[in-house]
């Protein structure tokens, strides 16, 4: 029998930040789900990790070509099984009642449900070769930010949200943005069915004081990369109105770009 959920954990050469990922599946007071971890490259610590955590029933999936979450998480949804897909990169994790939340919100919304979305708690960390430093952790509500925000900038973080795995069908995400890609492809989802918030979830999120460049050599390329992926999602996704397109223009124009509405 399939099971209701399926998680899918993408991970990059970070075994303890793995477990740490796992462990918060597995502590779920409900258990009716899969795990599917999709690692880009593989080393004897993330081997050991699966190797120790994953059960008979939960799948791993080492993927070749270019490293990255976005192909990682393509392949994670085609091999879920679940009614439900979730998705948690290998630095976040959940609280213990985060499914039982969802279930319930589940049951409550019906099949109006497609896509949910919960409220989060941010964590700032410090993470060195010795460790992992807690630092600071903090409640995020999020839904009393509207909903249709999204086609101005993304405010859900990843492993706050829950798709109906039917939503998901023709939707990939795109491995050619160098940011942004979890956006896109929420919009892509967007198009079928809008996000509903649900009271009670447990994602946490995890914040790193010191995370490093990720995207590029230096602040000035990180934004300009992050600009030019805001301008490449705004033409594929078009603002549904006029005051979005305005806001779309305002929100570029205060990074110093003066492009006409009809761009947008």
């Amino acid at each position: 029998m399939a099971p209701q959920f399926s998680f899918i954990v993408t991970t990059h050469l970070r075994a303890s930040l793995l477990r740490r990922s796992l462990g918060s599946i597995l502590a779920q007071s409900v258990q009716d789900f899969e795990i599917i971890v999709v690692a880009d490259a593989l080393d004897a610590g993330t081997a050991a990790a699966v190797a120790e955590l994953l059960r008979p029933q939960d799948v791993f999936i080492k993927r070749n070509g270019r490293p990255g979450p976005a192909e990682s998480r393509n392949a994670g949804v085609r091999a879920a099984q679940g009614e439900w897909v979730l998705f948690l990169d290998d630095d976040d994790s959940l609280e213990p009642h985060h499914l039982a939340a969802l279930d319930a919100a589940i049951q409550a919304q019906g099949p109006q449900a497609q896509v949910l979305f919960s409220d989060i708690q941010v964590v700032k960390e410090n993470r060195s070769e010795s460790g992992v430093e807690f630092l600071q952790r903090d409640a995020v509500p999020l839904g009393h930010v509207p909903v249709e925000t999204l086609h101005l900038k993304n405010f859900i973080p990843n492993n706050a949200l829950a798709f109906r795995r039917s939503v998901l069908e023709g939707c990939e995400v795109d491995p050619h943005l160098a940011s942004q890609e979890d956006w896109d492809f929420l919009l892509a989802v967007c198009a079928k069915a809008m996000p509903r918030h649900y009271a009670g979830g447990g994602a946490v999120v995890h914040k790193d004081v010191n995370p490093g460049t990720r995207r590029g050599s230096s602040e000035s390329s990180n934004d300009q990369t992050v600009v030019l992926d805001f301008l490449h999602i705004y033409r594929r996704w078009p603002a549904p109105s006029e005051a979005w397109r305005e806001q779309r223009k305002a929100l570029i124009r205060s990074v110093g770009l003066d492009l006409p509405q009809n761009w947008f």
